[in-house]
């Protein structure tokens, strides 16, 4: 198995199941999906619309996830959520489409599984990092990320192995990763200080060369200072 592989949930965990039609009104769960979501009023589950109560851009994510499982030419969906309460939650979704007996899609099911304890920790933020890649899901340590790029609710993962899709936002990441380790260089991008080949002065402008990257990231000029003060130059 691929060191970087999620493992094999479906061999030690029980999904939580959701079924849902194509007016995202729910209509059967099962007891593992209870348990995932103890916190939340059976009734609220069973009775309220997925849209009502996903809004945002959680619930433009869920559409999406819907709108590929309907195309028969691709993969089983994959998603890593969070999803904030009264403790912070991390589950990965698994869409799939159910066909009545006239073969006509008709039902819509998501298996959930929670990961918060694989990936996560209360007092430690992440000690691995969810990217998609090949229609699964790879854990990265934090140390072998290179730097993070922001694209709109999500962001792409740069290692020295390759440029990975992760659903989590720039902002989600920063949160759970250690400040001692990882700098935000610009509202697009956050860098492992670990990481940084070469910092690059032309004039007032900075940029950083990356390990394994020939690109040249941006340091903001609002963050330049401080950038500077971490790795003493300053």
């Amino acid at each position: 198995m691929n060191q970087h592989s999620l493992p094999n949930l479906l061999e030690r965990t029980e999904p939580g199941i959701i079924l849902f039609d194509d007016n995202f009104r729910v209509c059967h769960v099962n007891w593992a999906l209870m348990r995932i979501f103890a916190e939340t009023p059976h009734e609220k589950i069973l009775e309220q619309n997925l849209l009502e109560m996903h809004r945002g851009p959680s619930g433009e994510k869920l559409q999406e996830l819907v709108a590929m499982v309907r195309d028969p030419s691709r993969q089983v969906s994959i998603s890593v959520r969070r999803m904030s309460g009264s403790r912070e939650l991390f589950v990965m979704l698994k869409m799939i489409q159910l066909l009545d007996q006239k073969l006509a899609k008709s039902l819509h099911c998501c298996l959930i599984y929670d990961i918060t304890a694989l990936i996560s920790t209360p007092q430690h933020g992440f000690t691995k990092i969810p990217v998609t890649a090949g229609g699964e899901i790879l854990l990265f340590a934090p140390e072998e990320v290179v730097f993070v790029e922001a694209e709109n609710i999500y962001s792409q993962v740069f290692t020295v192995n390759g440029e990975f899709f992760c659903d989590l936002s720039l902002g989600v990441l920063e949160e759970g990763l250690s400040r001692e380790r990882f700098f935000r260089i610009h509202r697009s991008y956050l860098v492992n200080l670990d990481k940084v080949q070469k910092v690059v002065r032309n004039g007032n402008a900075v940029s950083l060369q990356m390990a394994g990257s020939d690109r040249r990231l941006p340091v903001s000029r609002q963050r330049t200072r401080e950038f500077l003060t971490r790795v003493r130059l300053k």
